[in-house]
């Protein structure tokens, strides 16, 4: 026969009921009325919800246009809503956006351009805690399939302890783009992540391991930090050509340091697509970067100020279910433009007075009303019942967002209740659905308050509890969890110790930290990020026992984050490896490791060890060498000892035996085992060293040459190998005049370097290239560079970065002749800081401070005392003194240009012709910086020889030069005479 039709009402609200557990049951009250009124106004087989039923369903249905009913009984109209279906977990429901229409059309414009131009933008979202970004986020998402059609949204969630997770929020993305499910292991991982690229490109396939080792499902020890980044730049790329992508990175204050570096080059997009990135932050971020998103193509930075207490009245009217002045005025008062805390205090005084409160439950309510947003939150969590707040507790342990059955492991407690209190928590609006069997607090405050509600002693077993739970969960993909795992690890541990634990226990949970952290630290290395790397290894000093400091020093050694801090972690490694009676093996390894910091990578150490500490070092070495067993471990050394002769001829004091020939022999050595080894990295090293005795001996021909075969390994070796080759490459041929090639060869270099990576290093090339502008006259690009190079050498820590000096000299120097004070200052006060470290290092002052000072006495003086050519800026010394006409005597100039390098000859030859009124000179000096086509000397000499001579033309032709290059200092020196 034909069905009875259905019609469902359904309301929300306080009835009576009877007490009778069986059979029928009665009640009444105003709810059941209004649901009844509601069935009968629905349609047959639909379903009709009151408006308190939608609200407090929080999304978990989508809803039709809403109707308005004249009910019966009711004086006002009531609003029903038709139940279409059950809503996707995305979908919640939301407030209103009050107060922010015309941010949200700046960003809807941005949006529009992305898909009609098909360019990549990026918006900065500044916004203080609970001012609304994601709510505005939300918004926009809501309205992107109209601004950008067809638009695949991606979000990266940064967790509040994000500073100690990698690349964490990349995981997300990662799975999500390439479609692969939350659990895959490691295998199916790079399988589904080498498709989804396959099909963007079947050309790009290279980029997906380097996206899978990201994420921790590599199959490499470690990878380059540049071809991370370049990977997934390049992979947004493409996505975003096959389908429009907007990109977002949600709470990026968070981040950590090596994330923050990847977004701002994935910033700078190289290909046209329709790529909306959007980046939401506190103001917190700027004090890390206060450069962040400055010079950057297509750019928008939106900064959210409070709400007006006209849009904060809306959204406290709009909470309400009933509208009462003093309330508004109150909330509006507090808030404080803050529409977080404005949600926040009305939902506090409706918990208090209750849903239709009176008059006096209304002031008692607003009476009792906390002075802060957290005092607010937390009188809330008061308010919940034990299960409720147990719940939020341990969700507030596990993060931002947290899993049901975390919460049932680490609260058995709980035991049948969780669900339901789950639901309850929904319904109160502290946190929201997140997929299948996860939550997320509704706004981090919330998450925050409620962790600081847990006394420090059950935090650090709950934090021990979680890393349980993930240990078990991670099973198979321990290092795409290890960083996490590692956090609650050391969590659990530092809260341990603080709460005076137990000994052998806190031990037991100290011992579990420090195996995660450095497995932390391999995952950050095998991904690139060497300073998390070191912070991950740091932490677990922190907590390690005494046998475990000596490996945990070497490994911070091993990752080279700069060379001070290589050296000191190997040195006091060393130290502990004696105590400890270690093997002959791991002593040698040790003492590889710190001879070649020492001495390959003498520059970037402020502290020069006296020769007879460094060969006491080396015949330690020799010793162990003969009984070690570790071909690795032999190989270092003996590379390492390959740089003797480097090292000895960059003394203050070169000896006059250089040890040319050991050193040589020593490099062979270590090149043949590393070759027999297959260790692409120590074959770099040893021909660096051999490169380096080339040009000890003044053969910078050679030494180009070798280290032209160091480039030839290519991506065998990390990039820090591949710019110091660069850098060697551009040093030599700076030193045989060829300024074309270092120019070439740091250009290259330089373009496949992403912002904040290596900066270290990237300032020597820099170095080479600023030195290279400067003498060929391209001081426009010289000036642009040095502000670069200051920015590097900040970023790096404001080390004692010596082998950048002749650099900045030289960017001093143009910044002088230009009349540029505000760089020549910035210039001078990085030198002088930089030379202050040597100096207090290396009780050796030299010729730099003096130099530095453009003091005429002081600096003729430290000419007469220095030994040799080869330390401190010579050449610039006596570019100086010629430029000034400060006369340098002739045996002087003679001593310390014997042998000298092209720059040194041709400004030794100047010196000679200047101050002993030798034309023939000055014309061998000229030929020589014709030879390079030092445009600046070119015309200075020229003007020189006119001087003497007497010849017009030439006069005339030099301050032509001049004048083109805006050489103010010469022209006012030269036009006096």
């Amino acid at each position: 026969g034909e069905r009875l039709p259905i019609r469902v009402g359904v309301n929300t609200g306080d009835v009576v009921a009877t007490r009778e557990r069986d059979g029928d049951f009665l009640i009444t009250g105003d709810p059941v009325n209004t649901a009844a009124r509601l069935q009968q106004a629905a349609d047959p087989w639909a379903v009709l919800a009151g408006e308190r039923t939608v609200r407090a369903a929080h999304g978990q249905f989508a809803y039709g246009a809403p109707r308005a009913l004249d009910a019966k009984g009711k004086r006002e109209t009531v609003r029903a809503y038709p139940v279409v279906a059950r809503a996707s977990a995305e979908v919640v429901q939301r407030m209103p956006l009050f107060g922010r229409d015309d941010d949200l059309a700046q960003l809807e414009l941005v949006a529009r351009r992305v898909a009609s131009e098909r360019r990549p933008f990026l918006v900065s979202l500044i916004a203080a805690a609970g001012t609304g970004k994601t709510r505005l986020l939300e918004e926009l998402l809501d309205r992107t399939p109209v601004s950008i059609p067809d638009a695949q949204a991606v979000v990266a969630q940064c967790l509040p302890y994000g500073q100690r997770l990698t690349y964490w929020p990349l995981v997300a993305v990662l799975h999500r783009l390439a479609g692969l499910p939350e659990d895959a292991p490691p295998a199916r991982v790079r399988e589904g992540v080498a498709a989804w690229v396959r099909g963007l490109d079947p050309g790009a396939e290279e980029i997906a391991p380097l996206l899978a080792a990201t994420v921790g499902a590599g199959e490499t020890d470690e990878i380059d930090r540049t071809a991370v980044f370049a990977a997934w730049r390049r992979a947004f790329e493409l996505a975003a050509r096959s389908r429009p992508l907007v990109l977002v990175f949600e709470d990026l204050h968070w981040s950590s340091d090596s994330l923050l570096d990847l977004v701002e080059f994935v910033m700078q997009p190289r290909a046209d697509a329709p790529l909306l990135m959007l980046a939401l932050t506190r103001p917190e971020l700027l004090d890390r970067r206060p450069t962040w998103g400055g010079g950057r193509r297509n750019h928008l930075a939106l900064t959210l100020e409070p709400l007006a207490d006209e849009a904060v009245a809306q959204i406290v009217a709009h909470l309400l279910e009933h509208s009462d002045p003093a309330i508004v005025t109150k909330v509006v008062e507090r808030s404080e433009g803050n529409p977080f805390y404005a949600g926040e205090l009305v939902r506090s005084i409706m918990e208090r007075a209750g849903p239709r409160p009176d008059p006096a439950a209304i002031q008692r309510a607003l009476a009792a009303l906390p002075d802060t947003v957290q005092a607010t939150v937390l009188a809330r969590l008061d308010l919940l019942p034990p299960n409720e707040r147990r719940v939020v507790q341990i969700g507030a342990v596990l993060g931002r967002s947290f899993r049901v059955p975390a919460v049932r492991a680490l609260a058995p407690e709980v035991g049948d209740t969780v669900d339901g209190a789950c639901d309850a928590l929904v319904e109160r609006d502290l946190v929201r659905p997140s997929g299948a069997d996860a939550l997320t607090f509704r706004h981090i405050l919330i998450r925050e308050v409620a962790y600081g509600t847990l006394p420090r002693a059950e935090r650090a077993g709950l934090h021990a509890a979680a890393a349980r739970w993930l240990e078990e969960r991670a099973a198979g993909r321990e290092e795409a969890y290890a960083e996490l795992i590692a956090y609650h690890w050391r969590e659990a541990a530092t809260l341990a110790f603080a709460a005076r634990w137990e000994p052998t226990h806190a031990d037991e949970v100290r011992r579990s930290a420090v195996d995660w952290l450095v497995r932390a630290a391999e995952a950050a290395r095998a991904a690139g990020a060497q300073s998390e790397a070191v912070r991950h290894l740091r932490g677990a000093l922190e907590l390690a026992t005494t046998d475990r400091r000596s490996e945990l020093h070497e490994r911070i050694g091993d990752v080279r984050l700069d060379a001070g801090s290589s050296a000191a972690a190997y040195a006091t490694a060393l130290g502990l490896a004696d105590e400890a009676g270690a093997d002959a093996d791991q002593r040698l390894r040790l003492i590889g490791g710190l001879a070649m910091v020492l001495m390959r990578f003498q520059g970037n150490v402020a502290r020069r060890p006296p020769v007879g500490e460094l060969e006491a070092l080396l015949a330690r070495g020799e010793e162990l060498l003969a009984i070690a067993r570790d071909d690795a471990a032999k190989a270092q050394f003996l590379v390492a000892r390959g740089f003797l002769s480097f090292w000895l001829a960059n003394a203050p004091v070169p000896p006059a035996d250089l040890r040319l020939e050991d050193s040589r022999e020593s490099a062979r050595r270590g090149l043949a085992l590393a070759e027999r080894l297959g260790n692409a990295s120590l074959q770099s090293a040893a021909l660096d060293a051999l490169g380096s005795q080339a040009q000890d001996a003044g053969d910078h021909e050679e030494a180009r040459r070798i280290n032209r075969t160091r480039l030839g390994l290519g991506d065998r070796v990390e990039m820090l190998e591949r710019l110091d080759a660069h850098s060697m490459v551009a040093w030599n041929a700076v030193l045989l005049g060829d300024l074309d090639d270092a120019l070439d060869v740091s250009r290259t270099a330089l373009a496949a370097v992403q912002p904040g990576q290596a900066s270290s290093w990237v300032l020597h090339l820099v170095a080479w290239r600023l030195y290279a502008l400067t003498l060929r006259g391209g001081w426009d690009d010289a000036l642009t560079l040095s502000d670069r190079a200051l920015l590097l050498w900040d970023e790096s820590g404001r080390h004692a970065a010596g082998y950048i000096m002749r650099g900045l000299f030289a960017a001093r120097d143009v910044a002088v002749a230009r009349d540029d004070e505000p760089r020549r200052e910035r210039l001078v006060a990085a030198m002088t800081e930089i030379a202050e470290a040597f100096a207090r290092a290396r009780n050796d002052r030299g010729v730099t401070e003096p130099l530095i000072a453009l003091d005429r006495d002081g600096l003729l003086s430290a000419l007469e005392r220095q030994v040799s050519s080869q330390i401190g800026p010579v050449e610039r010394a006596f570019a100086t003194c010629a430029d000034r006409d400060w006369e340098v005597p002739l045996a002087t100039v003679d001593r310390l240009a014997a042998d000298a390098p092209q720059p040194l000859r041709a400004q030794a030859a100047r010196a000679r012709g200047l101050f002993g009124r030798d034309a023939a000179a000055l014309g061998a000096a000229l030929a020589d910086f014709e030879r390079m086509d030092a445009r600046p000397y070119v015309a200075r000499v020229r003007c020189e020889i006119a001087r003497l001579t007497g010849n017009g033309d030439l006069l005339t032709n030099g301050l032509d030069e001049l004048r083109s290059l805006g050489d103010q200092q010469q022209l006012a020196r030269f036009e006096r005479t």
